[in-house]
C-alpha cells in the first residue's frame, strides 16, 4: 500500500463517525483477505472476543478484524481516560464504533471497564461514575452487558469490602436495568460468594460474568460452579492458559485441590448446555504464535466445534 493510501486511526474515526460508505484500515492479515462468509458459519452459537485478543485494545480497527476472522461480535474496552483519543467517553468515538459495527455486521457484544481492576468499585467513587457513563454508551452501541472486573485490586477479601460493593451495586443496578443493560461481575471469589452478592443486590441487572479458567486458577472447580451459578451467568470467557484452545493444558503447578491438568473444555460446554446458557462465548485467549490473527482463527474454529451447544 502506498503511503498516500494509508489510513490513520484519526481519519478512520472521522470517516466512521460521518457514516462513510467505505472504511479502509491499514491492516494486512498475512497478505490474505479472509472470506468472512466461509469463515463464519451460521451456527446459533455466537462468538466474540476481548478486543485485546486481536491486539486491538480500545482500537476501532478491531471491528473490521473481528469480521475478517469470522467472529460475530467484539467485546470492546471502555477506557475512562479522556486523554486517550480512543476512549469511548468521546462521543465521536462512540459514533464511529456504532457505524463500523453496522457496516461490518459485527455486534459490540459487551463493554469491559478494565480500569476497575485498579480503581475498584469497592472503594473508589470514580469507578461508579465510569459505570454510569458506560451504561449510556452500551445502550447507544446496542450492547447488553458491561463486564465489571472484581479482581486485581478489586478482589474482595473482607466482609466490609463485600458490604461496600453490594451497596454500590444496589445503587447502579436500577440505572442499568432501566437501559436494558446487565452488569456482569467477573470475580476471583467462589461461586457461593458470587451468589451472595447477586442475591443481596436482588436485581436482574446484576449477574455473573463467568470465567472457568480464572475459577480453576483460584482453586475452584468450574464443573461444580456452573450448575450452582446457573441462570445468573450472563456471559462466559473461554481461554486455556498459555495455549491454543485445542491443546491440553498442563498446569505449571497443581491447584490447591491437587489438579495437574487444565480445563476439560468439552465438559465445560456440556455444563453450559445443561443450565440452558444462551449467551455469547467470549475468547480471552493468549497470543501463542506471535500472530494474533492466526491464533484467533484457530481458536474460533475450535470453539465453533466444541461449544456449538445450542439447539
Amino acid at each position: 500500500m502506498e503511503k498516500s493510501e494509508r489510513v490513520t486511526r484519526r481519519s478512520f474515526i472521522k470517516k466512521a463517525a460521518a457514516g462513510a460508505a467505505g472504511i479502509a484500515v491499514a491492516t494486512q492479515l498475512g497478505g490474505n483477505r479472509i472470506n468472512a462468509e466461509e469463515a463464519k458459519p451460521q451456527y446459533p452459537l455466537l462468538i466474540t472476543a476481548m478486543d485485546g485478543v486481536l491486539r486491538q485494545r480500545a482500537k476501532i480497527e478491531g471491528i473490521e478484524i473481528a469480521y475478517k476472522v469470522g467472529m460475530d461480535g467484539l467485546q470492546v474496552q471502555y477506557v475512562p481516560d479522556l486523554k486517550n483519543p480512543d476512549s469511548l467517553r468521546h462521543k465521536s468515538v462512540e459514533i464511529a464504533y456504532r457505524n463500523a459495527a453496522h457496516q461490518y455486521g459485527v455486534q459490540i457484544s459487551s463493554l469491559c471497564i478494565g480500569a476497575l481492576g485498579s480503581t475498584p468499585l469497592k472503594s473508589e467513587p470514580e469507578g461508579v461514575v465510569w459505570v454510569m457513563e458506560a451504561i449510556k454508551c452500551a445502550r447507544n452501541l446496542g450492547s447488553k452487558v458491561i463486564l465489571l472486573p472484581i479482581l486485581g485490586g478489586g478482589h474482595l477479601e473482607t466482609e466490609e469490602e463485600f458490604k461496600r460493593l453490594i451497596a454500590v451495586l444496589k445503587q447502579l443496578a436500577p440505572h442499568a436495568g432501566d437501559e436494558g443493560i446487565v452488569l456482569g461481575l467477573e470475580c476471583w471469589i467462589s461461586a457461593e460468594d458470587q451468589l451472595r452478592i447477586v442475591n443481596e443486590v436482588a436485581h436482574p441487572a446484576v449477574k455473573v460474568y463467568y470465567d472457568p479458567r480464572n475459577a480453576l486458577g483460584r482453586g475452584f472447580e468450574p464443573l461444580e460452579e456452573i450448575p450452582l451459578l446457573g441462570e445468573h451467568i450472563c456471559e462466559v470467557h473461554v481461554k486455556n492458559g498459555r495455549n491454543l484452545m485445542r491443546v491440553k493444558e498442563i498446569l505449571r503447578k497443581p491447584t490447591s485441590t491437587g489438579r495437574k491438568e487444565g480445563l476439560d473444555q468439552p465438559a465445560i460446554a456440556r455444563e453450559l448446555k445443561k443450565i440452558g446458557y444462551k449467551g455469547w462465548i467470549s475468547l480471552e485467549t493468549s497470543v501463542i504464535s506471535g500472530d494474533p490473527i492466526a491464533d484467533a482463527i484457530d481458536n474460533i474454529a475450535y470453539v465453533r466445534e466444541v461449544f456449538n451447544i445450542f439447539e
